[in-house]
């Protein structure tokens, strides 16, 4: 097949979502189909055709726009046989949101926001945000054509989202979960050393990751004589979080690493995981610091919590209940349970292959290209017969 995949960024080291687009197109093209990329930056790949879309950068809602545009214009020249979109373009033959409902991540958005002011203001300028119209007006087009096209949930949450957010039946939604790389997040060969035990968080962003509601409750942590010590992974940025680190006193304790382009290092340094996350459709950051060997404290909100047991970790309701993320912690400073759940987090995570994610995926691309091709079929033989 001639396979269609659409992203801004084409390279793994920009993020979760780009990280799992480049891997699962290696796949694709290992599996000897032909694997076409439309994107802005792209890194060029062995086996993989790159595609380069012209966009606007500014303003963003025109970027993401022109981005969906450009793609139209470049797949009436490429013509992939399938197409698997994101949702941030107009043309695909199958819907795959790694985002979920733009609407609840709009409302978790706002939620994350401390101060009853912030979320107001945030909550009147994301309503009237032209950006934010675009994309809800994408997701309402994707949707909209949901009998007749296939609908991938990264997540059993995002499915039940969707379902009940657009009223879709759950049996027209396919669930694929997202899956790691086993070879390359792998546990440490050797426990880090030291009496605090390692935190480890990473995110993009920050606060609607949950770094606010862990350094409240590493402040609990500490105020109970434990001793922690948190690594800080990701773009995200430092300063707004200055006056809560001082205020809880954790200057020493914390260290913010920005990105890094081998994570796998970084999560083989930690004894833990923590993901109080206001909203993540998936979290493949969770999944890989599971297949690091990590235990796990994330929230409901958090798509890839539906792995996390109590063998495994640790699931709040909200990263806002700050007591229950702090029993948490101070429970995983025991060496002797980490130990059992670091097993348990790897061979969980052995379940979820990124091999495996590229065989559903691409079973589902080869249906709808088989559907395609007896509906072309189809319609030929009725030309035929009315001429």
């Amino acid at each position: 097949m001639k396979i269609g995949l659409a992203i801004y960024n084409f390279d793994p080291k920009k993020g979760g979502a780009e990280r799992y687009t480049y891997d699962l197109a290696v796949r694709l093209a290992a599996k000897g189909h032909d694997v076409c990329v439309f994107c802005v930056n792209g890194i060029e790949t062995k086996g993989i055709t790159v595609v380069p879309l012209k966009t606007y950068r500014y303003p963003r809602w025109f970027r993401n726009l022109s981005f969906a545009l450009a793609h139209r214009h470049a797949v009436r020249k490429v013509r992939p046989d399938v197409i698997l979109g994101y949702g941030n373009v107009l043309d695909f033959d199958v819907y795959q949101s790694h985002g979920g409902v733009h609407s609840i991540w709009m409302q978790r958005e706002i939620a994350s926001y401390e101060k009853r002011a912030w979320r107001l203001i945030k909550k009147i300028l994301l309503q009237y945000n032209i950006n934010q119209i675009i994309q809800r007006k994408m997701e309402e087009h994707a949707i909209a054509a949901y009998r007749s096209k296939r609908i991938i949930a990264v997540s059993d949450m995002v499915r039940d989202h969707f379902s009940s957010h657009y009223g879709m039946d759950k049996q027209h939604i396919d669930v694929v979960y997202n899956g790691v790389d086993i070879e390359r997040f792998r546990p440490a060969t050797v426990s880090p050393k030291g009496p605090a035990t390692k935190i480890l968080f990473c995110a993009g962003n920050f606060r609607l990751k949950g770094l606010g509601p862990l350094l409240q409750a590493m402040g609990n942590v500490v105020r109970q004589g434990e001793k922690v010590h948190l690594t800080v992974m990701g773009r995200g940025k430092k300063e707004p979080f200055k006056a809560l680190i001082d205020r809880e006193q954790l200057g020493d304790l914390i260290n913010f690493i920005g990105e890094h382009s081998a994570p796998e290092e970084i999560y083989r340094q930690a004894h833990i995981f923590i993901n109080p996350t206001y909203y993540d459709s998936y979290s493949l950051t969770t999944v890989e610091a599971m297949a690091s060997g990590l235990p796990v404290i994330t929230t409901n909100w958090a798509g890839a919590s539906c792995f996390v047991g109590h063998e495994e970790g640790y699931i709040i309701d909200e990263p806002d209940n700050i007591g229950a993320l702090t029993d948490a912690i101070i429970a995983l400073t025991d060496p002797a349970r980490r130990k059992v759940m670091s097993e348990n987090a790897r061979k969980k995570a052995e379940l979820l292959t990124i091999e495996k994610n590229a065989d559903q995926i691409e079973n589902i691309l080869l249906e709808v290209f088989q559907q395609k091709e007896r509906e072309r079929l189809y319609n030929m033989s009725g030309s035929s017969q009315n001429k």
